[in-house]
């Protein structure tokens, strides 16, 4: 379920993509001033983006895709390798759940429903439905959806 930040986002993120000036300034202005984080409307982000504790001191690359009902914590760096252009940035599929402190950087995928642990530094692939944590970060867990429980198999313990 959505906060109210994050629906606010959600639809001045939604009117700027589309263009008009005054739509992108009231999103920057929203972005930068109120939720202290730099993600730039040119940037290309599915629907129900969570933002929790505002994002704040967050960026995200205007080069990088961000499926459908991902959620994002503060202090997380989304970002193209170099200052060569877009064709570096992360892909980050549907269900991401990324935490505080996070660092995703490069030409990379972060599979549909994985989830980056505090602190990670993500410079490689991600599976679908996988834990990562640690600096660089390391795969230590599996989610299985299977029968309804999300954290299934996580770290090796069954239910």
């Amino acid at each position: 379920m959505l906060n109210r930040k994050s629906k606010i986002w959600n639809y001045l993120y939604k009117k700027a993509h589309k263009g008009g000036y005054i739509w992108s300034w009231l999103y920057t202005y929203y972005t930068w001033r109120i939720l202290g984080c730099d993600i730039k409307p040119s940037t290309i982000i599915g629907d129900e983006f969570k933002i929790f504790h505002s994002a704040h001191a967050s960026v995200v690359s205007p080069g990088t895709i961000i499926g459908k009902n991902v959620s994002l914590r503060q202090n997380t760096t989304i970002g193209a390798k170099g200052f060569s252009g877009s064709d570096k940035s992360p892909v980050i599929m549907d269900d991401v759940t990324i935490g505080p402190n996070v660092c995703i950087i490069g030409d990379i995928t972060i599979g549909k429903g994985a989830i980056i642990g505090a602190g990670a530094v993500v410079v490689k692939d991600v599976p679908d439905n996988t834990v990562v944590a640690g600096n660089p970060a390391k795969v230590i867990g599996t989610i299985d959806n299977s029968n309804g429980s999300k954290y299934d198999n996580f770290m090796g313990k069954n239910s």
